[in-house]
């Protein structure tokens, strides 16, 4: 069953999908979280990963709210400014379509003198035009498509990694400015010890 388009990112996908995509938000907060803590000493290294790991509880159900939240600008595309001629040309294809029909059939009952070039050819304007226009606008609409496709890509990407960063990478970025801190205090107690061992 089709859902009608709202011009949100829906709720729910399919159930393999949604775990795929957890497994790979927990493999990229694994990923994070090792390489943050390569060279630490073993607690230490174990705290980054803890806080690695605490902030990414919840981080897909945020990723998904965000998706609908920030996934697309506000509002609908803009019409471009060309939108009405192009209605416009494609209601005269309709309409020489009618007319040369109207034309035909008015030779065939007798109302009109025959004369085939012009109501067929009004046909065929109308028959080929309204397929041609019809390209034109999709071939004129494309670009500006693709633009409002990427800035809903690139929307959706700063929140994401906002609210990644936000949840993971300050609370490891933490734990590690809170490991040099103690570093450079013990450097500088060690530094004090060792000058007054020697007077």
């Amino acid at each position: 069953r089709r859902e009608p388009t709202t011009g949100r990112v829906p709720l729910g996908g399919r159930p393999d999908e949604e775990v795929t995509a957890r497994q790979r938000v927990e493999q990229a907060v694994r990923t994070v979280a090792d390489r943050a803590s390569t060279g630490l000493p073993t607690p230490w290294a174990q705290a980054v990963r803890e806080a690695a790991v605490r902030g990414s509880q919840g981080l897909p159900e945020a990723l998904d709210e965000l998706a609908v939240r920030a996934g697309l600008p506000p509002g609908r595309p803009p019409r471009p400014g060309w939108w009405p001629v192009a209605v416009l040309a494609q209601a005269s294809m309709t309409i020489l379509q009618f007319v040369g029909g109207l034309w035909l059939l008015g030779q065939i009952i007798g109302v009109m003198a025959p004369n085939l070039g012009v109501p067929v050819l009004l046909m065929v304007i109308g028959i080929v035009g309204g397929p041609l226009v019809e390209w034109s606008c999709r071939m004129a609409a494309r670009g500006p498509a693709r633009r409002y496709g990427l800035e809903a890509e690139r929307r959706l990407r700063e929140a994401a990694a906002g609210c990644g960063r936000a949840r993971v990478l300050d609370p490891v970025a933490a734990e590690l400015l809170r490991y040099r801190e103690v570093r450079e205090q013990y450097g500088r107690v060690a530094g004090v010890g060792a000058g007054s061992g020697g007077r």
